[in-house]
């Protein structure tokens, strides 16, 4: 994971993202580009008898705290020991990420984005989403990886390799709900060609699937839990299953999420 993207904003968790990108980037011996995106289609002013029209003022406003948090990044940035950039696009912050992904290794976004959801079924590289807040993520502790036998939990497997070589500790939970027809010992041997040496579970309802998920990541000392992202539908009031989305919603622990 060295070539990492990290949507940059004004509010509150910014910190989070920032210092994990940063620490990631320490971890891998990689490169971060921090990204503004402010879609000035968006400022369109509909005009009385039809049309539209762009209010330069709202764009010039908008392009000049940008340019702010821009020269604010470099400052804080230059006293980094990583290689760092900061971008400024103009257009939607989904439609910027997805773009930028195309070379990317892996996105660094948190958990009480609510655009978050739609980032990540947009994107083709993982997402490091982290909860605002919490102490930082520590990647040489165990991780958990929520194994369902599902392309989706597939995809998060291998987008997590770069991690999982790093845990102290690895474990394949299972929370029995399906036929089993991929089950985590054949995820556990694909992991054992790549030198890392998981340990399988399986676990019954403990409440919901994500409250078990979670609760078994707190037993196992996991501060960071590998999962698939579902994606039933592009509308975003559609976007995920119950799982998927109670994990998003509730989630206090790092998640990497691939669909």
């Amino acid at each position: 994971m060295r070539s990492i993207l990290c949507p940059v904003d004004r509010s509150e968790t910014l910190d989070d993202r920032v210092e994990t990108a940063l620490a990631l980037a320490r971890l891998t011996g990689g490169h971060v580009t921090f990204q503004i995106a402010t879609p000035f289609a968006q400022m369109t002013v509909w005009e009385p008898f039809g049309g539209a029209a762009i209010s330069a003022a709202a764009i010039n406003e908008a392009r000049a705290l940008d340019e702010k948090l821009c020269r604010e990044l470099d400052a804080r940035l230059v006293k980094q020991d990583v290689v760092c950039d900061v971008t400024i696009d103009d257009m939607d912050r989904v439609e910027a990420a997805a773009n930028a992904a195309r070379f990317a290794d892996v996105l660094v976004a948190t958990l009480n984005d609510p655009a978050l959801d739609e980032i990540v079924l947009s994107l083709r590289a993982p997402v490091l989403a982290v909860p605002g807040g919490v102490p930082m993520l520590a990647f040489d502790g165990p991780v958990m990886i929520a194994w369902d036998g599902g392309h989706e939990s597939a995809n998060a497997l291998r987008a997590a390799l770069p991690l999982l070589e790093k845990a102290s500790a690895v474990h394949l939970v299972t929370v029995r709900e399906k036929d089993g027809s991929f089950p985590a010992s054949d995820a556990a041997c694909y992991l054992s060609r790549h030198g890392i040496h998981a340990e399988t579970h399986e676990r019954d309802h403990n409440g919901s699937i994500a409250f078990t998920i979670e609760e078994c990541a707190r037993g196992m000392g996991a501060g960071l839990i590998v999962m698939g992202l579902f994606g039933h539908s592009r509308l975003r009031e559609m976007l995920m299953g119950g799982v998927s989305r109670e994990m998003l919603d509730r989630s206090q622990i790092p998640l990497l999420l691939a669909h």
